[in-house]
């Protein structure tokens, strides 16, 4: 059976929730399960819903996705790097030892300088 999370429910609704479900002798589940049912049969639904897409559906909409995210990097301005830039690995090795050195400091591992 399906299995439904509920992120960040303001805690006024999740109150609300409880003493219904303590008052009809149901577990949370349950009384949430009972409030959609509810929900769902007092408020017509705006459209049909939509079919399951079957697998090919899904992987074509998938190659649809991928090709137009594609297509907007290929739209990006070129950029030009200058032959004096810095190579990336110096970049992550000044980085880290900038990181060592003020964690060390932070931490009273050697004074500052």
């Amino acid at each position: 059976m399906p299995a439904l999370q509920i992120r960040d429910l303001p805690q006024g609704l999740y109150d609300e929730l409880r003493l219904r479900a303590e008052r009809e002798h149901r577990s949370l589940a349950q009384q949430a399960t009972v409030a959609i049912e509810q929900h769902l049969r007092l408020v017509p639904p705006t459209e049909q819903p939509a079919r399951p897409l079957t697998e090919e559906e899904e992987r074509q909409a998938r190659i649809a996705k991928r090709k137009a995210i594609f297509a907007r990097i290929d739209a990006m301005p070129k950029v030009e790097i200058p032959d004096d830039f810095p190579d990336i690995v110096e970049i992550i090795h000044e980085g880290r030892e900038e990181r060592l050195d003020r964690i060390g400091r932070e931490c009273g591992l050697w004074p500052d300088s």
